[in-house]
């Protein structure tokens, strides 16, 4: 027990300290100024078209931009262009299933566990399959007729293939020579220990989001993205770590997302909004996961077109921090399952 207490107490002391550390990775600002505007310019022809629920899916699947930057300079197009077709699917699903519960938590685990396996197999860097779950996880937040599906996925792929065309030619004018890239020894797809680390992730994000809606909390999703975000780390230290992160970082968020609504913004600040919530989060994501969650919890409620907030700013912290804690225990006690587990996994 002595020994659990002091790795504890140790995790916890590297969290807080973790919360000051800035890592130096290099960020193509280029690249992050165009994905951001792209993100936020199609919420401005939705609102000048009147069809801002329109617009505003299409800004959900301009998401993909954010790996841009992860990829290799000259081949982040092609990168994205494969990565397109399963991001819409992660959506899509997300809107099918959306009335029925049971389906919803299940596929919502499905993409969670392909995603996470995928990024392991691939060996993503972050935000590796993190934002396919969390553009699932959004799809529950607009109800949508099932008519209605075909004309919302595609603007959800227009999103995300408009972002695509965007960062290839950011690239064509930008990188003048295409880099060599050496082929790394060949592995097998089927690993067991990314396919245990998948089963766990998913399982626990799916299973959040059902017991959470049994549960009558009113945004079940916030419990699923913070499980997903919060176990992208790889050792117990990790999972502590983002969790103080997460919390801390959505607090701080909270109280800037209330701030904003507050003043009850225009479609043109919001528009405006999103196009620097999107900058700050790529600039700090690989950098200061506290600092970007910040940005990233207002970024969320915009997408998820909560901005009609009636209640006060004390309530709406206490809730959103009460579904941040309650998947912090969800991803710790899913750490502790992977820990015991008699399986080594990257």
């Amino acid at each position: 027990m002595a020994r659990i207490a002091k790795q504890v107490q140790s995790g916890f002391m590297h969290g807080i300290k973790s919360l000051f550390a800035i890592q130096s990775v290099p960020r193509p600002l280029s690249l992050i100024v165009i994905c951001s505007f792209f993100m936020a310019m199609p919420l401005m022809a939705g609102v000048l078209a009147g069809y801002p629920e329109v617009g505003l899916t299409t800004c959900v699947g301009s998401l993909l931009g954010l790996y841009g930057a992860s990829f290799t300079p000259g081949y982040r197009a092609s990168a994205l262009l494969k990565m397109l077709l399963p991001f819409a699917g992660a959506y899509i699903l997300g809107l099918v299933t959306q009335q029925n519960l049971a389906a919803s938590a299940f596929f919502l685990g499905l993409v969670a566990v392909i995603a996470i396996y995928l990024a392991l197999y691939k060996r993503m860097r972050p935000p590796a399959g993190f934002f396919f779950i969390m553009v699932c996880c959004l799809s529950k937040t607009h109800p949508v007729a099932l008519s209605d599906i075909p004309v919302i996925a595609g603007a959800f792929l227009a999103g995300s293939l408009m972002v695509t065309v965007a960062v290839y030619l950011h690239d064509l004018i930008t990188v003048k020579d295409k880099p060599q890239i050496e082929a790394g020894p060949s592995q097998p797809f089927w690993q067991l220990a990314i396919a245990v680390k998948a089963l766990v992730v998913g399982g626990t994000v799916g299973g959040s989001y059902y017991f959470a809606s049994v549960g009558g909390i009113d945004n079940p999703y916030w419990v699923s993205i913070t499980v997903a975000a919060i176990l992208q780390g790889q050792r117990m230290t990790d999972f502590w770590q983002r969790s103080l992160h997460r919390a801390t970082g959505t607090a701080l968020g909270m109280l800037l997302a209330t701030g904003i609504f507050a003043f009850s913004p225009s479609p043109l600040v919001l528009i405006i909004l999103l196009f620097v919530l999107a900058f700050t989060i790529e600039m700090l994501i690989a950098k200061n996961y506290a600092l970007a969650c910040i940005f990233i919890t207002p970024l969320t409620v915009i997408l998820a077109h909560t901005a009609s907030i009636e209640s006060g700013a004390d309530m709406l912290i206490l809730a959103r921090m009460i579904d941040v804690l309650i998947g912090a225990g969800f991803a710790l006690v899913a750490g502790g399952v992977l820990k015991a587990l008699p399986v080594e996994y990257r």
